[in-house]
């Protein structure tokens, strides 16, 4: 069986001739791909062409876009990162490697997409990586839908709207929360981390502490996700309070600054 050397947008069970090609979505499409998207990753042909055609029987509303690999999907996200979840396989050229780093790459660029990892492999071969889900293969494809809706129902319960980052990570102080926080905007994603309601640490293009945190706190169109862990250790070495303080001076100087030029 050939292997994709492009992505494929499915449009149904039916069959589609040389005349709709166009049609297809390719990676470097301009149009922007509607909520409700699922991206599959795998170099089986046969298979993914099952899993469009389930899919839009079980849910005709959602499309399916399809990549032969790693480096295929990326061209895909960079282009249409609005997808809902991602379903990819390890195991590419007899080796975990490419689908781990890829796992990886995806958790770190766009966490708001949860990914389900559905393979032949082991259970233990995805151990320590951020997957929603493990699929054994061959797949249900009603048990696979049902756990992607599933998922997608609780990642949407988990995004913040509504709200400034400011007040939210105050509300997270006085409830004393455990989690990490994902500020994100155009392809720039922040982490900062509560345990217990005290601020330990944030992250943000490769900057760490003070600087990253208000680099997030400084983004005027954001969104917001929370995830209930926190995975790094360390004592706090300043307040939420008097950080947000800083900030405030900071921002008040900038402005006086901006009105006096």
């Amino acid at each position: 069986m050939a292997q994709h050397s492009r992505s494929t947008l499915f449009k149904g069970i039916e069959n589609v001739s040389e005349d709709d090609s166009e049609s297809r979505a390719k990676p470097n499409d301009s149009r922007p791909v509607r909520r409700g998207n699922l991206l599959f990753v795998d170099t089986d042909e046969f298979l993914l062409e099952m899993m469009g055609s389930g899919v839009s029987l079980l849910r005709p509303r959602w499309q399916v876009i399809v990549a032969s690999g790693p480096a295929d999907a990326l061209d895909v996200l960079s282009q249409h990162s609005e997808l809902d979840a991602i379903v990819t396989e390890i195991l590419f050229d007899d080796s975990p490697a490419a689908g781990r780093a890829f796992i990886r790459e995806v958790s770190r660029r766009w966490p708001d997409i949860p990914v389900f990892a559905m393979t032949s492999l082991d259970r233990d071969e995805i151990h320590g990586l951020d997957t929603a889900e493990y699929i054994a293969k061959p797949p249900d494809i009603d048990f696979l839908v049902s756990r992607i809706d599933r998922v997608i129902r609780r990642q949407k319960e988990s995004q913040v709207r509504g709200i400034s980052i400011t007040t939210f990570l105050q509300i997270l102080e006085i409830d004393q929360k455990t989690c990490t926080v994902y500020v994100s905007h155009g392809g720039r994603v922040g982490e900062v981390y509560f345990r217990d309601g005290k601020l330990l640490n944030a992250r943000l293009d490769g900057i760490e502490g003070k600087e990253a945190f208000f680099a997030m706190l400084s983004m005027r169109e954001h969104s917001l996700r929370v995830v209930d862990k926190c995975e790094i250790d360390g004592e706090p070495s300043m307040s939420l309070t008097s950080l947000l303080m800083e900030w405030s001076v900071r921002e008040d100087h900038t402005k006086r600054g901006e009105e006096n030029t």
